[in-house]
């Protein structure tokens, strides 16, 4: 009797016992694979790949890759239309800049200038056509958050032509118009005025003598 009893248990607990050596886990948890408690994510010299770390504290997001932040992105844009009898201005420039900081910020842009002035001198009457195609760089430094400083080399190319309405004698010049753009003002979120001045201001400078205003708005 007693023999058989000790049979009927080993076959009672044998299943078991196999059962739960094919079936038993230590990482009974599942978890994400980027989830630092996720042992494969762990690397040779003892800490969490930069992946898995960045997930876990919120860092990585869809639109960051590789360091580059897409949100950072801000779009601009500097309009300007004038018309009246003897004075027509046209001005585009789409412009781009990235958020290195939250004190400082650079891009690039281009332009287009057109401008059809008529004056008058000694009896005789004058049509000015200006055509200005630039390209430049543009940096703003923000020491506290409301002001800013900034700096804008470009390199402008134009064309311009003077007509002399009276006699039909029409003279064409173009070249190369250098200037370098420096000013300081105020910040409004990404909206900024600012006082300019042209630090070379060559005789065919598209911007004024002395201290012009300046005003540029990012998205």
């Amino acid at each position: 009797m007693r023999k058989f009893a000790i049979i009927y248990f080993a076959s009672c607990f044998i299943p078991i016992f196999i059962y739960a050596q094919n079936n038993f886990r230590l990482d009974t948890i599942r978890v994400d694979k980027n989830d630092s408690r996720n042992i494969h994510a762990y690397n040779k010299s003892g800490a969490y790949s930069d992946v898995s770390e960045k997930s876990n504290k919120g860092i990585m997001n869809s639109n960051e890759i590789n360091g580059f932040d897409k949100t950072k992105l801000h779009f601009g844009a500097n309009l300007g239309l004038s018309l009246s009898k003897n004075y027509t201005f046209l001005g585009l420039g789409p412009q781009i800049g990235y958020s290195f900081s939250n004190h400082f910020m650079a891009g690039a842009g281009i332009k287009y200038y057109y401008t059809k002035t008529k004056a008058y001198d000694y009896g005789n009457s004058y049509l000015y056509k200006n055509n200005l195609l630039g390209a430049n760089i543009f940096g703003y430094i923000y020491p506290v958050k409301f002001i800013t400083v900034f700096a804008q080399p470009e390199l402008n190319y134009l064309w311009t032509s003077v007509e002399n309405i009276t006699t039909n004698e029409i003279s064409k010049d173009r070249g190369i118009v250098p200037s370098i753009v420096v000013g300081v003002g105020f910040r409004l979120g990404f909206t900024h005025i600012t006082f300019n001045y042209d630090l070379i201001h060559e005789v065919n400078s598209p911007y004024p003598e002395g201290i012009f205003l300046g005003i540029s708005a990012f998205f």
